[in-house]
This record gives structure tokens, sequence and C-alpha cells, in this order.
């Protein structure tokens, strides 16, 4: 089940390589900054539901992502993977934190080996927000030359958003100047207020709400275009989350879902959007938590709006 639940971050760390040393550099405030999706800005990373940014080395470059990303960013090397390295991933999942290097490292066993976790403890954010941080060494098993690793992970979460901010280095135990760049971790105040977006953009919003709450698989597709891709993962990667995992709203029964929308920007035939989704689910009494709507761009097709995503 734990597999299932965490879906849409297996795949994020089964490639990842470790780094060198570089200082965090602090950035302007990001009030004004849009979110890295739509605008990177070199230096920072700006998310955007949950709303929160990242500050890392200027002269560190974006890199393709691997599935269940957001970002990915390293110091570059000739002929070399970059190093250090850093990468982000929001996902929903119900799971206590505390689980969440054990979770990091079970993914990681396909590719990795000689796993040996040095701490994993409880730890909060510089606004007090609790935290998971761990450190822990393995070796990358397509490496001839069994390089020994560290990651250093810290993990928090914002209602069903878990934020994973993962470094990855080969010099032995992370640096503070290194654990600084994951503890720069910032939620933005003021960015979560709901934005009114086109007729039709809204109206999209609405059925796509509507067919996740029908608990058809075939209606909840239809919304999402042939192109989409979301971090590396296809649309029938997605067909197959909303089957098949437990923590997918179809398996929980969802019978109400409402999308409200924090980030819009029209570009052309397609539009980035983000926000958050609030769900009911069939005798839950709990209150309706926020989960990321995380599909961030849509696309026309044919006068009609299509799922479209993170497209890098």
């Amino acid at each position: 089940m734990r597999k299932l639940t965490v879906a849409l971050l297996i795949t994020a760390v089964m490639l990842l390589v470790g780094g060198l040393s570089a200082l965090a550099q602090t950035q302007s405030p990001a009030s004004d900054v849009k979110p890295t999706f739509i605008t990177l800005t070199p230096g920072q990373y700006v998310h955007g539901w949950p709303p929160f940014t990242v500050s890392y080395p200027k002269e560190w470059v974006e890199q393709r992502l691997i599935p269940g990303e957001n970002f990915r960013v390293g110091l570059p090397r000739p002929s070399l993977p970059p190093i250090p390295l850093l990468t982000i991933s929001v996902s929903p999942n119900p799971l206590p934190l505390e689980n969440s290097a054990k979770m990091f490292i079970t993914m990681l066993g396909p590719v990795g080996k000689d796993f040996n976790v040095l701490y994993d403890r409880p730890t909060q954010l510089k606004d007090g927000t609790p935290a998971q941080e761990a450190e822990f060494e393995w070796v990358l098993k397509a490496d001839k030359n069994e390089v020994k690793r560290t990651t250093f992970l810290l993990a928090t979460k914002r209602d069903l958003a878990w934020i994973l901010i993962i470094l990855h280095d080969d010099k032995g135990k992370i640096s503070e100047d290194l654990k600084n760049i994951n503890y720069s971790l910032t939620f933005l105040k003021g960015k979560e207020e709901p934005l009114k977006v086109p007729p039709d953009v809204q109206e999209f919003l609405d059925k796509y709400c509507s067919d996740i709450a029908s608990g058809n698989v075939e209606r909840i597709m239809a919304n999402f275009s042939d192109q989409f891709l979301n971090s590396g993962m296809n649309k029938a990667f997605f067909e197959q989350w909303f089957r098949n995992s437990p923590a997918s709203p179809v398996k929980r029964a969802t019978t109400l879902a409402e999308a409200t929308v924090t980030v819009y920007e029209a570009k052309g035939d397609k539009a980035y959007v983000d926000g958050f989704l609030r769900s009911k689910v069939i005798d839950d009494a709990k209150p309706r938590l926020k989960a990321p709507i995380a599909m961030q761009q849509i696309i026309k097709e044919k006068g009609e709006w299509k799922w479209y995503g993170i497209q890098k």
C-alpha cells in the first residue's frame, strides 16, 4: 500500500547522484517573483502551491527532471554529473513525516546499495514548522568506482502536500553550508488567496472536480491531453495511479471535490494554473485537507481545456 500511496514520488529518486560544496545565497523576497514553473529566477526556486521558496547558489544550473520531481538543479562539472545536486518534490501523501527517510531509501533500493543511516530525527524549519531530517550514505550500483554518496533529506508538509528538499554530495558528510540550502525553505504569506480565472477555465476545473467525484477513471482521464507530461510522467501513468493507488481520490471514494486557484497566467493556447483541491471522502468526518492540484499547465485543444502538465 505504501508503494502505491507514494507513486508520484517513487521514480523521483531513481538516478540521483551527489555533489561538491557551495554557499547558499540569500535572495530578494519572492512576493513579486513568479513560480519557477512559469519563470526561472536563478538562485531561487519558487513553488506555486503550497507557496514557498528555496534559495541556492546562482551558478547552479537547472537540470532535466526525472519522474516525480518539481525541480532539479546542480553545480555543473565537465564530463561529469552536476555536483552538488538539489531536487525538490511536492506530492500528496497521507503518511506521517517520520516515514520519509525510510520511504526514500526504499525507493533508492533498485539503484543503490550499502545504505547507512547516519541519523533520522524530527526538526523544525526556521518559522517553527515541524519537519524531519535525515542523512545517509549509499553507493550507486552502476558506479564501477563505488564512490560513496551522501544524501541530506529535509521533509515537511502543508495539509496533504509533502515537501521533500533533497541534497546529494560525494565529499563525505553534508556541510552546514549545504544544509542551509535545504533550510532556506520559506513559506510565503499572502500567496494563497483565491484568484478569479476566465469562465471557460473555471468550467474546466469544475468539470474535472465533478469527474473525480464520479469515480469514473475514463471521465477523469478525458480531462488530460494526449500530450500530457508531468515531471516525466505521462497520461498512462496517471491513469494507473487513479485506478490503483490507495491515495487516489477514486480509491478513497471521494464524493465531493473543489478546486481553488492561487496561480494563473495565460500563454496563448496554454495557461499556467496552480492551487489546491479539497475533497470529501465517504464517512470521513475529518476536515477536508488541501492537496496540490499539481498539474500546473493546461492547453486548449479543439476549443476545450485539457491538463498539459510540466513539460520539462
